[in-house]
């Protein structure tokens, strides 16, 4: 028995038919009978579109709501990212500077100036 393959849609054609039968003067089952899909699809899609237009709209300006409009998860976007290296590399070098420090006041009191343990770091 052969399986009958689930039928997918484009975007632009769920666009063109959610957009269809939000007009008024055509009826859901004119634009079901027009495209040969179910009742029940046209109405999951202009809930799917309804639910998906605020965002549409959202504020722009606001690099977190930018974000989720281009489907990064919340802390995930580019800028997200680029200012979290950011943190890291300033704290590294903070790290290097103050590691770099200790080893010259070690050399100034008698120590060897070798590099230590991770262990033995004062910090």
């Amino acid at each position: 028995m052969a399986t009958k393959k689930r039928q997918q849609y484009t975007a632009e054609f769920k666009a063109k038919v959610v957009l269809e039968s939000l007009q008024r003067d055509t009826t859901i089952e004119a634009v079901r009978a027009k495209y040969g899909v179910s009742n029940s699809m046209i109405h999951r899609w202009r809930e799917e579109f309804n639910q998906n237009l605020p965002v549409l709209f959202g504020d722009k300006r606001n690099p977190k709501t930018k974000a989720q409009a281009q489907g990064y998860p919340p802390g995930e976007s580019p800028d997200d990212l680029k200012r979290i290296i950011g943190d890291l590399t300033v704290q590294n070098d903070i790290l290097k500077k103050c590691r770099g420090c200790w080893i010259a006041k070690r050399c100034r009191e008698g120590g060897t100036g070798e590099p230590l343990d991770s262990a033995q770091w004062p910090l």
